[in-house]
């Protein structure tokens, strides 16, 4: 490995460099804010369709929950430790892991899925966001086409996406969107067990064996955060207070899911739907429910960008030690405003991107969020460097990964073979 594409961190732990060993940053952002940030990434839209995974495998799931909540712990923690892999230096970046691990090989795999990830999403988010736009102002007369509000969405996302140079400046944003997540969940519980008495004849099972592998992928997936930790963790002050960050982050994760799910499930049974707000009375309630969910998307949305869009400038060396501040802002205004611009037009005009992206992404979340950490913590430190019972782990980790790439893949072709037939 050479010295361009790490960053020497024994002079000056404090700061970041380029992969041209030049100052890009400064650690200065708190555990806190990096708390706020991953919950914000992490806790997105899975929230709302965890009530109808309890009704897919039944109240053992929440067994499921607490196991997928360790693993992204603990693969969220390897991927950290990647980084610091010959003990003098940081890799920047998640490919750049797979380039001492693997090589060019191993970059360009890992590239592929980890951009596609936090691209994908990203314009997911911003396509949700125009849909729900469009409902929440539909329902006060205002119709107007769903693409012209999906512009709208993206202008939105586009001003933080510009403004804010690295996750650590978008720290009060991270917390009001996790407010927000919080809102949609008060609601959800608090309409769903006023409806109570409406749903006595729902009924509910321990468990659905046959619904237990969905339930398990959709479960696994709503903790997947790795693409955005390396640029969580190379913000943070103390680096060495990242793994009580992350437990404490995950496990937070963790309440929000279970008040949602168990309260849901618990009130509609075997009448659950995803999202959970399509169960609850149509009011007030609901549509505050909507717009919040709406609020959470666009700003986890700029979450992703700008991780996807640290990892080109450190690449094209976009930093104010290369340039002067005001021609590198301008150089990232130009670079992210064409990333945005792109993502708005396949969001408006490409069919078939959703089912595209879900069949990327059942073969990309499973490998960038389980696999890849652990098959490159071997390869960079050992299998001797885990015990017995920390090898066998790693094989049951393994195991649900396999779960999700088959079934994550076979249900985006399914997909996309409806989609063509009609």
């Amino acid at each position: 490995m050479t010295n361009d594409t790490v960053v020497d961190i024994t002079a000056k732990d404090s700061l970041e460099f380029s992969p041209t060993n030049t100052v890009v940053r400064d650690r200065n952002g708190s555990s806190l804010g990096a708390y706020f940030n991953v919950i914000c990434v992490v806790a997105g839209t899975g929230t709302l369709q965890l009530p109808l995974t309890l009704e897919q495998g039944g109240w053992a799931s929440i067994f499921l929950m607490m196991i997928c909540g360790t693993i992204a712990v603990y693969t969220g923690n390897l991927l950290i430790k990647c980084l610091y892999y010959n003990g003098r230096s940081r890799l920047p970046d998640y490919p750049s892991v797979g380039y001492a691990a693997y090589g060019r090989f191993g970059q360009n795999f890992i590239r592929f899925f980890h951009y596609t990830i936090l691209l994908g999403a990203s314009c997911i988010y911003i396509i949700l966001a125009g849909v729900n736009l469009h409902d929440l102002l539909l329902r006060a007369g205002v119709n107007l086409d769903p693409k012209i509000w999906i512009l709208i969405s993206a202008v939105i996302v586009w001003i933080p996406f510009v403004a804010l140079k690295s996750l650590k400046e978008f720290v009060w944003l991270s917390v009001f969107g996790v407010l927000t997540t919080f809102i949609v969940i008060m609601v959800a519980v608090v309409e769903g067990f006023l409806d109570l008495p409406n749903q006595q004849e729902n009924t509910h099972q321990f468990i659905v064996p046959s619904g237990i592998p969905i339930a398990l992928t959709s479960i696994a997936f709503s903790f997947g955060g790795n693409a955005i930790y390396p640029h969580v963790e190379v913000a943070m002050k103390n680096r060495h207070s990242w793994n009580k960050t992350l437990a404490l982050s995950i496990f937070t994760i963790f309440l929000m899911y279970l008040l949602v799910s168990v309260s849901g499930y618990y009130v509609y049974g075997n009448t659950t739907l995803s999202p959970i707000y399509a169960n609850l009375p149509q009011g007030a309630a609901t549509i505050v429910a909507i717009a919040m969910i709406t609020v959470h998307v666009v700003l986890a949305a700029p979450l992703n960008l700008i991780s996807f869009s640290n990892e080109i400038e450190i690449i094209w060396n976009i930093n104010d030690t290369c340039y002067t501040p005001l021609k590198a802002f301008a150089l990232r205004f130009v670079l992210r405003s064409f990333i945005m611009v792109l993502l708005t037009v396949v969001g408006v005009f490409l069919p078939y991107f959703g089912p595209l992206m879900s069949l990327i992404g059942g073969l990309g979340y499973p490998i960038i969020l389980f696999l890849a950490p652990i098959a490159l913590y071997l390869k960079l430190f050992g299998v001797r460097s885990m015990g017995w019972p920390e090898r066998i782990w790693c094989l049951f980790i393994t195991f649900i990964a396999i779960i999700g790439l088959v079934l994550g893949t076979k249900d985006a072709i399914i997909q996309l073979i409806k989609i063509k037939n009609q």
